[in-house]
């Protein structure tokens, strides 16, 4: 009788008003703290979840998630590493970890949950966009001027000028950034041909423009890292694709191809550039040729021993945190279980050791449901969302980049973000925004239909 009345009452059906607020300001200061600091955005995180709990409203939360595709692959993907627990032989240190570093998803459906309003979405974005144009200020600062706030400074390497993260957390955001830049000039753009005023928007409209090239520039020329590069390149391709696909807009797709162009030739010039490709290059014909333990050899060889791993348990895998000790079972010497214990550096091998063919499908339909919601959105946030998506994939090629502190928070929070608005009715400014790129696309294409 008790437990009816409980589940009857309003904290569990829904949220407390001011406290609901409150967990939406929480996910915006966690989503303004993930490029400057992880100490800082685990305390945050921490108050968010106490708000939450003391908040209420779960049946209402549950209602939202289940009819929001995202949402609820989130929390399918998330009870899957649940339970790789059951059945892992891991030591309870490594479930532990595991369980603490992956449960950063749910960053996902709790923005999905708080960030109904459209205006507390917007706060978000705008947020991280803040913290990312101080990132971009201190690093030009520290290139030119030699500013000491960075830690460039205090792991110093020739020309590599990343500030508050590891210098491949810094190129990653940044590429992404720069499309965020991108997308915020052309939303000026669809609100002035709406208010048909162009020029009352111009000079907004070109500080943008600005922003991107130099979000680009910094990461082709004063941040080392294979990773960024590559990412910058991708998300490029994809501005261009959304524009091509999406908004059939004749001027977005010159400016998009402008963009591609230019920073392809930046790249070919960039001796930063050269330089990591002639070192990418030669570590690969290194460990072909003399089986020399370079980064890409060692990325080869982990890939060989996780496919071998999941070679012997390819349905569920062998647990949640069991791959340290998997891999070192296998490994060619303990000198090779150090170098590889910690991850394999690919998300999707790492999913498929430890939870089998029923882990990397999920985590691929969580990758899908994104895309999806994505694609519902208006176009500048269609044009931030598929370069998130796309930096992801190929970030997840790459590293586990949802086991490290940073990346699996920004990434389900990013997602999160721009997806919470993807299933509801628009209203107000993104309705506005919606209507106006519909306009913008007609005019642009002088009344050809895409």
């Amino acid at each position: 009788m008790t437990a009816s009345i409980l589940l009857r009452s309003d904290f569990l059906q829904r949220p407390h008003p001011l406290l609901a607020r409150w967990c939406a300001f929480w996910v915006v200061a966690v989503a303004a703290s993930v490029p400057l600091g992880s100490a800082t955005s685990n305390v945050l995180g921490g108050c968010l979840l106490v708000t939450l709990l003391a908040a209420g409203g779960y049946a209402d939360h549950w209602r939202r998630w289940r009819a929001h595709p995202f949402a609820l692959a989130t929390l399918i993907l998330f009870a899957v590493i649940f339970l790789g627990v059951s059945y892992s032989n891991a030591p309870f240190d490594e479930i532990r970890r595991s369980l603490t570093k992956y449960s950063r998803l749910l960053y996902a459906p709790i923005a999905i949950a708080f960030l109904t309003d459209e205006k507390w979405r917007r706060r978000a974005l705008l947020a991280w966009i803040a913290a990312m144009l101080l990132t971009l200020a201190l690093s030009y600062l520290h290139a030119l001027w030699a500013f000491p706030l960075a830690r460039a400074t205090r792991e110093h390497e020739q020309g590599d000028h990343y500030i508050f993260k590891h210098h491949i957390t810094q190129n990653v955001m940044m590429s992404v950034f720069a499309v965020a830049a991108f997308a915020e000039a052309w939303r000026l753009r669809i609100a002035a041909l709406a208010a048909g005023n162009h020029a009352a928007l111009t000079r907004r409209f070109w500080f943008w423009i600005a922003v991107a090239v130099a979000a680009a520039i910094n990461v082709l020329f004063f941040v080392l890292g294979r990773a960024g590069y590559l990412t910058l390149l991708v998300n490029l391709i994809m501005v261009a694709l959304v524009a091509f696909i999406a908004a059939r807009d004749r001027r977005l797709m010159l400016v998009a191809a402008s963009f591609v162009t230019v920073a392809a030739l930046a790249a070919a010039e960039s001796d930063s550039v050269q330089q990591r490709l002639h070192v990418a290059i030669s570590e690969v014909e290194s460990s072909q040729e003399r089986g020399i333990t370079t980064s890409i050899g060692q990325r080869l060889e982990y890939a060989s021993k996780s496919i071998d791993l999941i070679r012997e348990r390819p349905v569920l895998g062998w647990g949640t945190g069991s791959y340290a000790m998997e891999y070192c079972r296998i490994a060619k010497s303990p000198e090779w279980c150090k170098l590889g214990a910690y991850n394999p550096h690919n998300q999707f091998l790492f999913f498929a050791v430890q939870f089998g063919l029923l882990g990397l499908v999920a985590l691929v339909a969580w990758l899908i449901t994104a895309g999806l919601a994505i694609r519902r959105l208006p176009l500048p946030e269609k044009m931030l969302g598929f370069a998130l998506l796309a930096t992801l994939v190929v970030h997840s090629l790459l590293d586990s980049p949802l086991y490290i502190v940073t990346e699996g928070t920004w990434y389900p929070l990013m997602l999160g973000i721009l997806a919470a608005g993807a299933y509801e009715r628009p209203t107000g400014p993104l309705q506005a925004d919606s209507n106006a790129s519909a306009r913008a696309s007609t005019s642009s294409t002088d009344g050809h239909s895409g």
